[in-house]
């Protein structure tokens, strides 16, 4: 459902803070990755919530990890303290919102952060 005038009251830190880590995570994933696009769209859905979608092409997420990768401390990195996504997901839940994930390994992987 197209809408051009999508408006959402939130607090702006806490949701840059949000979206800076999706970002980082895509970019982290594509950094192999020469023909790498991150893609972001904005929508609101057949519950006239606003969606944000942030959309790689990357290597995607496992079936067996997409349950942990929200979990404190978890990570696939060797340089992650897996506290960005468990964090992103607590800051959408103070908005009365969430955040959403799903993934095709080896074809793209998409964060959606979900507004009530």
């Amino acid at each position: 459902m197209e809408d051009q005038n999508l408006q959402i009251e939130i607090d702006e830190k806490l949701i840059s803070q949000v979206m800076l880590n999706l970002l980082k995570n895509s970019a982290d994933a594509l950094r192999n990755n020469p023909a790498g696009e991150i893609e972001l769209s904005c929508k609101k859905n057949a519950k006239r919530q606003v969606e944000i979608d942030v959309k790689d092409n990357g290597p995607g997420i496992p079936a067996e990890l997409i349950d942990e990768i929200f979990i404190p401390f978890f990570t696939t990195r060797e340089n992650g303290n897996g506290i960005g996504l468990s964090l992103s997901r607590q800051i959408m839940k103070v908005h009365n919102g969430s955040l959403r994930v799903r993934s095709t390994p080896g074809k793209e992987t998409v964060f959606t952060m979900v507004f009530n």
